[in-house]
């Protein structure tokens, strides 16, 4: 029987979190998208695994809301 493999998810700085949506939601990042604004905001382009993202990158509104939670934890 096959042993189940536990991944690691990313880890974001709740404080870090929070204050990326202040920013978001003043405007602070013109007509970007949230999941591109996400992404740009905390250089996700440094990270190897970009599967591992789901086309952030492209998602908007609650839509990517819920991929940012699914895909980091908040610390």
């Amino acid at each position: 029987m096959a042993e189940a493999v536990k991944l690691i998810k990313p880890s974001i700085e709740q404080r870090k979190f929070d204050e990326f949506m202040r920013k978001f939601k003043a405007g602070k990042f013109g007509t970007q998208r949230l999941g591109q604004a996400f992404y740009n905001e905390f250089n996700l382009h440094r990270i190897d695994d970009q599967d591992s993202l789901h086309n952030l990158y492209a998602k908007d509104g609650e839509h990517a809301l819920n991929s940012i939670k699914q895909i980091f934890t908040f610390n």
